[in-house]
């Protein structure tokens, strides 16, 4: 099993991190991690494999297209070749040349008990290869607790949720987005842990789990209250998202420890935290001397007329998707042009679409196609509303986690917000916003009535007694 994902954090549709580390502090043109899986059934261990490769060193000559062969080799300690698989990848040289642009693989195999290499090897269509060695065991007995998998994006797994993409692991249900050190940003800030718990004879079959952020000298930074959980009794799963929203940027690693009687199963895993990233406006609010949609290609009016529904009136509803490209350019100008007659860098347009770009990476959800953040609840009702005036955010809560957002300015408005996933999918729950109809019996959402009573507490429908 192979896959490929290119981290573009130029165009914004993965936000990739700085170059890898080595133990020096080098950056690595192509880093590997791998995390080990156990089947109880045929004592055998699952290794997937996880390579990230900085594309610029594929670049040779001046081609259009970027190509390179990737190799991965697993060895026996006597460097006995026992598998191995290669294959050939092109990317156009502007991704290639692009800063922070990485190309991710994964690699599966199955084995018995014993110490593996697995080396992998990047080579372009001129020049030398890169090559890193992993040096890995499998497990020689059943372990209470597999290797730690943490990711930047996950979706369910299912027949409709689409196929295994590049760089994604499938297990346990779950379709989860890695790297051997997955990076985050403000903007993007969720990330979700997967761990699997092998019971052995006599133990308990529940504890209590719990969570920490650690950064440098293992200092902890983030800690969750315990959750209780319940195993059956072979073992089962742990999972689960933190919303990582202030983590200052740096370098941390997520623990995982489950309680059971007077045992303790810890799984650690290291990712990162990228500072901050200004969006690029530019393109849209070119100042008033400028037609935004003139050169703009169907593909791309259609881009930016997906997200007007939020602000379409009646009369201009259903007009858009009828037109040839030479309407559809006049329909977004004369939209616009009525509601900012400059079209100029501050004004009404050159807001909505940085609110739209905001949007798009602060409330991005999993699930097939990776859903923009114009699209969700959190993202409609800002685009609509603006930034809130006030928010509770309780990301740890149980049994789910829930938000709430207060205007304060004007005509009160709030709004409540459901991760029924657990996996960061928010959905908008309860509100006093008519334009929201449906939401009104919300209470029993929350399931437990503190939770009720803290988010009423928050909106002033309750009295916040001391």
């Amino acid at each position: 099993m192979r896959k490929l994902w290119v981290a573009l954090a130029a165009v914004g549709l993965v936000a990739a991190g700085p170059p890898a580390r080595g133990q020096g502090g080098e950056p690595q043109l192509l880093a590997v991690n791998a995390i080990r899986f156990y089947s109880p059934a045929s004592a055998t261990t699952t290794i997937e494999v996880v390579c990230e490769l900085g594309l610029g060193a594929m670049v040779s000559g001046p081609t259009q297209a970027v190509h390179y062969r990737v190799a991965v080799s697993v060895r026996d300690t006597t460097g006995l070749e026992l598998q191995r698989s290669d294959w050939s990848r092109e990317v156009p040289r502007e991704v290639a040349m692009m800063r922070g642009a990485t190309s991710v693989e994964t690699f599966s195999f199955r084995t018995a008990p014993g110490r593996y290499q697995v080396v992998v090897q990047a080579t372009p269509e001129t020049g030398s290869a890169i090559e890193r060695t992993l040096e890995i065991s499998g497990y020689a007995t059943r372990p209470s607790i597999s290797d730690l998998l943490v990711a930047d994006a996950v979706r369910l797994a299912g027949s409709d949720s689409g196929a295994v993409a590049a760089g994604e692991i499938e297990r346990g249900g779950l379709v989860l987005r890695t790297s051997p050190v997955p990076h985050l940003s403000p903007t993007e800030a969720s990330l979700t842990y997967y761990a699997e718990v092998y019971l052995w004879p006599g133990a308990p079959r529940e504890g209590d789990l719990r969570v920490s952020i650690q950064g440098p000298g293992a200092r902890s930074v983030v800690q969750t209250t315990p959750r209780q959980v319940r195993f059956s009794p072979g073992g089962g799963i742990t999972r689960g998202s933190l919303d990582l929203a202030g983590l200052p940027a740096g370098q941390y690693t997520l623990q995982l420890r489950v309680a059971l009687g007077d045992s303790t199963l810890v799984a650690e895993a290291p990712f990162a935290m990228n500072p901050p990233r200004v969006v690029d406006s530019t393109a849209v609010a070119a100042g008033p001397a400028a037609d935004p949609f003139a050169d703009a290609s169907e593909a791309g009016l259609d881009s930016l007329y997906a997200p007007l529904v939020y602000l379409l009136e009646p009369r201009e509803q259903g007009v858009y998707e009828r037109l040839a490209v030479d309407g559809k350019r006049k329909f977004l100008r004369d939209f616009w042009t009525r509601r900012d007659p400059l079209l100029g860098a501050n004004g009404a347009m050159a807001q909505f679409y940085r609110g739209v770009a905001y949007v798009s990476d602060a409330f991005r959800e999993g699930g097939a196609g990776q859903i923009p953040g114009w699209r969700t609840d959190r993202g409609r009702i800002f685009l609509k509303n603006g930034r809130w005036d006030e928010i509770l955010q309780r990301p740890m809560a149980s049994p789910k986690p829930y938000e709430a957002w207060k205007y304060t300015r004007g005509r009160f408005r709030w709004y409540v917000f459901l991760d029924r996933s657990g996996l960061g999918h928010y959905q908008l729950i309860g509100s006093n916003d008519r334009q929201e109809p449906g939401l009104r019996d919300w209470q029993p959402e929350l399931s437990l009535t503190e939770n009720y009573n803290d988010v009423a507490r928050f909106l002033g429908l309750v009295e916040n007694q001391q």
